[in-house]
């Protein structure tokens, strides 16, 4: 700051005394690239030490610096020479630092021609214009009408040639930019799109500059220079941020209050005619300083945006991750978008969402950029529930977030848990319902197959045996033969009829859950395995989808036991609060390495989390097995009544 300051302050004093100096545009464009790019390159070598992009920053900052010193005292004549030249130096640092921008290489090895042409064009260009004003040390490209001597006029051809040459690699340095945006992802697609508009702003420059208009590279000297600096530092600067910021904050400020300094005395000028200049420098200091405190806050504002993103408003990061959540329909995208919205609001490298799985290692489901540790975390709780965890990179290596941040994250990450939760349900609903259309069909096709393989043979035979009967309707013994075989047939149809409907509704149930049970217990005890059952609570009044999963849920259970227990007895609990809960507990050989698994199994739980129940498997003590059911009463009335 104070080397900015003293460059200042020397070229307003050679200003005064040299009437030889170049005009004041060329030595505030000047300065203007010394403060800029020196100060900006400093603060690149201070985070990312020997990066090659901030030392090229840094040496065009230093030449324009030594060019701008020199030409403020131009009645020395090494001086004078060193400004007529020394300045289209920085211009070729500059557009090789766009080449190698960000990660200070080129993109492939196609593009050295590229490097060479900066890098030749701007010797030749300098050298050109150095030897020429080794014979006009004070006049070359002055603006002054005098004839160039034969050497001097050789030479700025070479040097025009070197400046088409640099020039065409400025072109070639924006096409890979360009490129490298396309085709980058992540932090180097961001650096990138912050340095883009710079680019651009400078390859406009040059037809700009020849149509004549005013103060184009001034803009560019700032912007360009303030790109980078934020492209590079955004998220990598160790522990630097709040230097960044109020030296940008001082950069940008410094311009405007130039900018409000020349326009307020340019009016006043007018104003106080015939007045000394001493009363019009006056009121236009007061009036900057008036404009001091505005224009800081709004440039702080801006520049907090550009570094941190939303994290002073956090009731619109809060606000964006919650239309997230009202307009997105697909599940499966909103946690990456959520991912995205948040690293983009909070300006962050790297956002990602952990979710808890029941029976394995926590899993990434979603994240935005490219991880680098290390990485803070913020449970995601919702209903008093933990899902998961919001992952967040601080913005730069060994950085930490702010209490304030801390908080508007965790806020995040209680949005990302409800998203989460949402997701769930939707999944396990989306499930739910699959495996239902699969036990239809699977219903379906049993029933066809049974009307088909037994009914329905069972009614052709009886329509054949009543077509024969009615031949031999004159001969009563044979007739009664047939009748009598279509009374059995009739019976055995019967039976198969009310089998299926058995397997719609048991009939079992018509005479109420308790019973039904009872009757389910007795089939399967024996000499071999004897069942007891007790009833805790009375079972009336239960809804049919409980009976009828409960019913079913037993005899499975049983028939496990009978098959694969070896068990002499078996205890059925059967309890009611507000869920029903059936135990089945025996004392056979226990459970193996596949236990959970089978058929059977598959089908009780399958029944149980169809009403948003659980089925447990496990071992009893001190042998045997243990299935215990829950199936939710209020939840399937509601279900039921709605």
């Amino acid at each position: 700051m104070a080397a900015a300051t003293a460059i200042v302050a020397l070229v307003w004093v050679g200003e005064v005394v040299d009437r030889h100096a170049a005009p004041p545009a060329s030595i505030l464009l000047n300065a203007l690239i010394a403060v800029f790019f020196g100060l900006m390159g400093a603060l690149v070598l201070q985070g990312k030490p020997r990066h090659l992009v901030g030392r090229l920053m840094a040496t065009a900052g230093a030449v324009s610096a030594v060019s701008v010193l020199a030409a403020s005292w131009a009645s020395w004549l090494p001086a004078a020479w060193l400004s007529r030249w020394l300045w289209a130096v920085p211009f070729g640092l500059i557009f090789l630092a766009l080449l190698v921008f960000p990660d200070a290489r080129l993109p492939t090895k196609r593009w050295r021609p590229v490097a060479a042409l900066i890098i030749v064009g701007s010797t030749v260009a300098a050298l050109g214009m150095a030897g020429a004003a080794l014979d006009h040390p004070r006049d070359l490209l002055a603006g002054v009408d005098r004839e160039l001597t034969p050497r001097a006029a050789t030479l700025i051809t070479v040097a025009r040639l070197g400046a088409v040459l640099t020039i065409i690699g400025l072109l070639g340095a924006f096409v890979a930019l360009l490129l490298r945006w396309r085709r980058s992802g992540g932090e180097t697609r961001q650096q990138l799109a912050c340095l883009l508009p710079a680019g651009a702003a400078l390859l406009l420059a040059l037809p700009l500059e020849a149509l004549g208009v005013p103060g184009v590279w001034l803009v560019v000297a700032a912007v360009v220079p303030v790109a980078m600096t934020i492209a590079i530092l955004r998220y990598r600067l160790y522990e630097l941020d709040r230097v960044v910021n109020r030296s940008i904050v001082w950069l940008l400020m410094s311009a405007l209050l130039l900018v409000v300094l020349a326009l307020a005395l340019a009016l006043l000028r007018e104003t106080f005619v015939g007045d000394s200049d001493s009363t019009a420098s006056a009121v236009a200091t007061v009036v900057t300083l008036l404009a001091v405190g505005p224009l800081r806050s709004r440039v702080q504002r801006v520049v907090d945006r550009l570094l941190y993103g939303n994290r002073d408003e956090p009731y619109e990061v809060i606000t964006r991750v919650g239309d997230l959540l009202r307009r997105t329909m697909d599940p499966d995208s909103v946690l990456p978008q959520l991912t995205a919205d948040i690293a983009d609001s909070m300006q962050v490298p790297y956002v990602a969402v952990e979710l808890d799985e029941p029976d394995d290692e926590p899993r990434v489901v979603a994240e935005h950029g490219r991880r680098a540790e290390p990485v803070a975390s913020f449970d995601m709780v919702a209903q008093g529930k933990k899902f998961g965890k919001l992952l967040v990179a601080p913005r730069s290596e060994g950085g930490r977030f702010t209490p304030r941040e801390r908080r508007l994250l965790e806020e995040a990450a209680v949005q990302a848990a409800v998203a989460a939760a949402t997701i769930r349900l939707m999944n396990e609903l989306q499930d739910y319902q699959e495996r239902l259309i699969m036990i239809r069909e699977d219903e379906r096709h049993r029933l066809r197959d049974d009307l088909h393989d037994r009914v329905k043979p069972a009614l052709t035979g009886i329509t054949m045996k009543v077509e024969l009967a009615r031949e031999h309707v004159r001969k009563p013994d044979r007739v009664s033969a047939v009748l009598g075989e279509v009374m059995e047939n009739l019976v055995r149809t019967q039976a198969d009829l009310d089998h299926l409907v058995s397997q719609l509704r048991p009939q079992a149930l018509e005479r109420g859950l308790a019973v039904a049970l009872a009757g389910r217990c007795e089939e399967f005890s024996g000499p071999a395995l004897s069942v007891r059952l007790e009833m805790r609570q009375n079972l009336d009044g239960l809804p049919a989808p409980v009976e009828e999963a409960a019913y079913h849920i037993l005899g499975e259970a049983l028939n496990n036991v009978v098959k694969h227990a070896n068990a002499r007895t078996c205890q059925v609990t059967v309890a009611r609060d507000r869920s029903l809960t059936i135990e089945v507990v025996d004392d056979g050989v226990g459970i193996g390495s596949t236990a959970g698994h089978g058929v059977g199994l598959d089908s009780m739980r399958d029944r149980a989390e169809r009403l948003g129940g659980t089925c447990r498997v496990a071992a009893a003590q001190p042998r045997g097995t243990s299935v215990r059911v829950e199936l939710p009463i209020g939840l399937v009335a509601e279900r039921t009544n709605g």
